[in-house]
C-alpha cells in the first residue's frame, strides 16, 4: 500500500477538524450576537446594553438547568473557577436576569434563580442547541453504521487526548 495515501488522509482529517473548529467559532459568535440582541431588547427599559461571552451564556444556562444553585456547584458543573462564576452572576444580577435566594434550612449560603428575563434567554439558548442538534443528527443520516461507529471512536479518542492535555499530558500519545 502506498504510504502517501494514509498520510494524505491524516492531513485532510486535520484540515477538516480545523475547518470544523472555525465554523463552530462562527456559529457560536452568531448565537452570542443573536442572544445579545434579545438581551438588549430586555434591558432597553434601563438604558443599558449587556455584552456576554459564550462562557457567561453557558453559566446562565447552567443556572437555569439546575436552579436553585450556588457558585461552587456552578463552577464544578462548568469546570471553571468560582471567581469567574461570581463575576458572571454579579453581571446577571445587575442586568436583571438573576436573583439571589437562600434555602430555608441554610440562611448563610446564597443560591441563584433566573428571573423571567433570564428564563427567556435560557430558553433561547436551549432552542439554538436543539436546532444545532437536530441539524447534525439529520446530517449524520447519510453515513453507514460502520462509518458512524468509526467516527464515534475517532472523536472519543480525540476528546480523551484533549482532556489529557488539560491534565498536563502530551497532546497526542
Amino acid at each position: 500500500m502506498d504510504r502517501r495515501q494514509p498520510d494524505h488522509a491524516k492531513h485532510m482529517i486535520l484540515e477538516g477538524l480545523t475547518d470544523i473548529f472555525h465554523e463552530q467559532e462562527r456559529c457560536q459568535e452568531d448565537i452570542r450576537a443573536s442572544l445579545a440582541g434579545r438581551m438588549d431588547e430586555l434591558r432597553e427599559e434601563n438604558g443599558k446594553k449587556l455584552q456576554l461571552t459564550l462562557t457567561e451564556i453557558h453559566i446562565l444556562s447552567c443556572i437555569g438547568d439546575h436552579e436553585p444553585i450556588n457558585v461552587t456547584s456552578i463552577a464544578e458543573k462548568m469546570k471553571t473557577t468560582k471567581p469567574t462564576v461570581s463575576r458572571s452572576c454579579a453581571k446577571f444580577l445587575e442586568a436583571g436576569f438573576l436573583r439571589r435566594t437562600r434555602l430555608s434550612d441554610n440562611k448563610k449560603e446564597v443560591y441563584f434563580r433566573l428571573t423571567p428575563a433570564g428564563k427567556e434567554l435560557h430558553s433561547l439558548h436551549h432552542e439554538y442547541h436543539e436546532l444545532i442538534k437536530k441539524r447534525l443528527l439529520a446530517f449524520l443520516d447519510r453515513y453507514t453504521d460502520e462509518e458512524l461507529l468509526f467516527a464515534e471512536r475517532l472523536f472519543r479518542d480525540l476528546s480523551a487526548n484533549w482532556r489529557s492535555v488539560n491534565g498536563g499530558g502530551e497532546l497526542f500519545k
